[in-house]
C-alpha cells in the first residue's frame, strides 16, 4: 500500500531529494522583452495581484528592482532564507525577469506568471492541492506491474573517467527553434517533445548500453489546475529501445498512459528509490522548457550561471535540457557528474544537434 501525503507531489519530490527552501535554489523563471516599457508602479500592482492570486508564492510585497541590467542584478542577488515572498522581479526598460524559489516554480509556472504579467488573471486561482496529490488507488494498482517491469535491470550509463562526484555544466546554442520542432513533429505525426527526445536518445547511444531508461520531466497538472502556480513537475521514466521517432513515440505514450506522481511511484515500487536517489546508477534526464506564446513576447537569452532551474533529481549521470532563448532557439544545457569528461559532454551535444538535423532532413524528404 502506498502512502498519500497532502503536499503537492512537486514539493514531495524536493523533500525526497533533500531540499526545503534553500536560499540557493532561487532560479530564473523567465525573461521577456515586453511590448512596451511598463510603468513601475503599475507593474508592482500587477505583481502584488499575482501574489494574491497564488498564495503559494508567499507574502508580499513582491520585490521589484529597476536596474540597468536584469541579468547582472539577478546574478548578484542574495535571497534571505527567511524571505516571506518567493517571487522577485527585475526591470530594465522593456526587459523583465522573474525569479522565484524552485520549491514553488516550474516551467508551467514560468509560462503562467509571465502570461499574467501581460494580461492579469481574474479571480482566485484553483486550489493548490488537488487530485494530483491523491491519485485513485485503483489507478496506481493497475500501473504498478508496468513500472515493476520497466524499472527492472535498469542499465547504467557507461562509467566516466574517474570517481569525482562533483558536477559541472555546459550550455551550447543548438540552432534548433520551437517552430522547427513543431514542423518536424507534424511531418512525422508526433509531438515536438518526442522528436527532440528521439534526437537525444540517438546522441546518448555511445554512453548507454542496452535499453536506456531516461527520466523525462512532465507537468503534473490536470485541467482543473491549469491556472495553479507551484512545482507540479513530475518525473516519468521512459525505457527506450531502438531510438527511432516511431519507437520513442510508442515508448513515451505507453509510459505516459501509466503516469502516476513520482513520490507515489517511490512508495508503490520500492526499487524506484535506489535507482533515482543520490549515488544511484548513472542515468540521463531529459527536459524541454517552453515559453509563453503571444504577440510581442520575445524570450531573453539566459546567460551561463542563471539557468531555468536545472535538473530536479540528483545528477548521478547527466541531465540534459533545452532552454528557450532569443528568437525561439533552444540552448542545449548539460549538467553532469565530473566523472564524465567535459569533452565527452560537448560531443554529446554535437551528436544531439547532428541527430536532430538528420531527423529533420528525413521529415522534409517524407
Amino acid at each position: 500500500m502506498y502512502e498519500v501525503d497532502d503536499q503537492p507531489f512537486g514539493q514531495r519530490i524536493l523533500s525526497w531529494t533533500g531540499g526545503p527552501a534553500n536560499p540557493d535554489r532561487f532560479v530564473a523563471l523567465g525573461g521577456v522583452r515586453l511590448p512596451a516599457e511598463p510603468d513601475p508602479a503599475a507593474l508592482r500592482h500587477t505583481l502584488d495581484a499575482i501574489l494574491a492570486r497564488h498564495p503559494v508564492l508567499g507574502a508580499g510585497p513582491v520585490g521589484l528592482r529597476t536596474v540597468d541590467d536584469v541579468w547582472a542584478a539577478a546574478s548578484a542577488g542574495r535571497y534571505p532564507p527567511d524571505a516571506k515572498c518567493l517571487l522577485w522581479a527585475y526591470l530594465a526598460g522593456r526587459e523583465l525577469l522573474l525569479v522565484a524559489h524552485h520549491n514553488v516554480s516550474d516551467p508551467w509556472s514560468m509560462r503562467l506568471l509571465l502570461r499574467e504579467v501581460l494580461k492579469p488573471g481574474t479571480g482566485p486561482a484553483p486550489s493548490y492541492h488537488g487530485s494530483t496529490s491523491t491519485p485513485a488507488p485503483e489507478r496506481v494498482n493497475r500501473s504498478v506491474p508496468f513500472w515493476r517491469e520497466l524499472l527492472a535491470d535498469v542499465p547504467a550509463l557507461a562509467p566516466g573517467a574517474d570517481d569525482d562526484k562533483g558536477t559541472a555544466e555546459i550550455r551550447t546554442p543548438s540552432g534548433i527553434t520551437q517552430q522547427q520542432a513543431a514542423e518536424v513533429a507534424r511531418a512525422v505525426r508526433s509531438t515536438p517533445f518526442v522528436v527532440l527526445l528521439t534526437a537525444f536518445a540517438q546522441a546518448l547511444g555511445p554512453l548507454s548500453p542496452g535499453e536506456a531508461v531516461i527520466p523525462v520531466l512532465t507537468h503534473g497538472r490536470q485541467r482543473s489546475e491549469w491556472d495553479t502556480v507551484g512545482l507540479y513537475m513530475n518525473v516519468l521514466p521512459v525505457r527506450l529501445g531502438t531510438p527511432t521517432v516511431g519507437a520513442v513515440h510508442r515508448a513515451f505514450a505507453e509510459a505516459y498512459a501509466h503516469e502516476i506522481p513520482f513520490p507515489v511511484l517511490l512508495d508503490a515500487v520500492p526499487q524506484t528509490g535506489p535507482l533515482f536517489a543520490d549515488g544511484g546508477p548513472g542515468l540521463a534526464q531529459f527536459e524541454v522548457i517552453q515559453v509563453p506564446e503571444g504577440a510581442g513576447i520575445e524570450p531573453l537569452t539566459i546567460p551561463p550561471g542563471l539557468g531555468l532551474g536545472g535538473p530536479l533529481l540528483p545528477v548521478n549521470g547527466l541531465a540534459f535540457w533545452l532552454e528557450p532563448g532569443a528568437g525561439g532557439a533552444y540552448t542545449a544545457c548539460v549538467r553532469y557528474r565530473r566523472s564524465h569528461r567535459g569533452a565527452d559532454m560537448q560531443a554529446l551535444v554535437r551528436r544531439f544537434i547532428d541527430s536532430w538535423e538528420e531527423i529533420r532532413a528525413d521529415a522534409q524528404r517524407a
